[in-house]
């Protein structure tokens, strides 16, 4: 009788198990996008360069990451995009962040 149960149960938990594993490595892809926007914008506004900016987000967000720089006078902004990996890569999804700062004096 333990058997038959297993055998019934074991293919939900499994299915429940990969879920909650692929969508803890989508959030974690998300997290790393906004993460490297926001690091990339405020070295973006302290005067790095675009080069070092992109350096910076291929170092925290994977080396798939794309990286989009805007200036609009002293509104400086980045957006990292990034696909989700896994078995999410699929349904070609893809983690997107965008960060504004303020550009400092001498940019």
């Amino acid at each position: 009788m333990v058997t038959a149960e297993l055998a019934i149960t074991l293919p939900a938990v499994l299915t429940v198990l990969f879920l909650v594993v692929s969508f803890g490595m989508a959030l974690v892809t998300q997290i790393r996008v906004s993460d490297a926007a926001r690091e990339a914008a405020r070295g973006y506004a302290m005067e790095m360069s675009s080069s070092e900016v992109r350096e910076l987000v291929s170092a925290r967000a994977g080396k798939d990451a794309t990286v989009h720089l805007k200036q609009s006078g002293e509104l400086l902004t980045v957006t990292v995009k990034s696909p989700v990996g896994g078995p999410w890569s699929l349904l070609d999804l893809t983690a997107e962040s965008s960060m504004t700062a303020l550009a400092e004096a001498g940019r």
